[in-house]
């Protein structure tokens, strides 16, 4: 079997710009690796000695990138055959009965104009933009490109599964980031992370 051999950490800077790419504050990147109070995010991007990160965190931050929600639980429950026990979901809210660890997430799903719209974690706020980037995408007649739009509530992040073909050009391309720009509050186009959504209108 391989394993990763030579493995060297990325230093402080790199992960800065990681960071920054994706757009989170620290406590975020703290919670995407793993970290817990003694070892915070601070510590691996600052300070005369920045601590190394390990191969193990660094693959877990990652495939909670690349991986959607449903892969990801297939690796939970993975460890759980393995006879490990933890805690994933987030706090539940006082007085909210808890949720067993064997329970599915409670996904939430539509399809609009032959997009499937996907909620990891059936988040209202979520489907509402989807829902949104579905009209703005179907007004700009690019609907049809668009297979799926999962929100990864874990990470806060939307991705596109586009069709392929010639119509799929750049200028179809432009128009599906700018739906999603119009409508989504943060979401990954061509590789990057984006800041997006409707500006909410003036009180005045």
């Amino acid at each position: 079997m391989k394993t990763i051999q030579n493995y060297l950490p990325p230093d402080a800077q790199a992960l800065r710009r990681l960071q920054d790419r994706l757009g989170l504050g620290d406590a975020r990147m703290a919670e995407l690796a793993g970290l817990d109070a003694a070892a915070p995010w601070s510590s691996y991007i600052g300070g005369l000695e920045p601590r190394a990160l390990g191969r193990q965190r660094l693959f877990y931050m990652m495939a909670r990138q690349v991986l959607d929600e449903a892969q990801w639980q297939r690796v939970l429950a993975a460890m759980r055959e393995a006879g490990a026990r933890f805690d994933y979901d987030d706090p539940a809210p006082a007085g909210a009965t808890a949720r067993n660890d064997s329970a599915p997430p409670e996904t939430a799903e539509e399809h609009k104009f032959g997009m499937l719209l996907v909620s990891g974690a059936g988040a209202f706020h979520e489907m509402e933009q989807l829902r949104e980037f579905a009209h703005f995408a179907h007004e700009a007649g690019v609907s049809a490109l668009v297979r799926r739009a999962y929100y990864d509530s874990g990470i806060d992040l939307c991705r596109f599964t586009l069709a392929d073909g010639p119509e799929a050009d750049e200028a179809a391309r432009d128009r599906i980031f700018d739906a999603a720009r119009k409508t989504i509050t943060r979401f990954e186009f061509g590789g990057r992370i984006y800041q997006g959504g409707i500006p909410p209108e003036s009180d005045g």
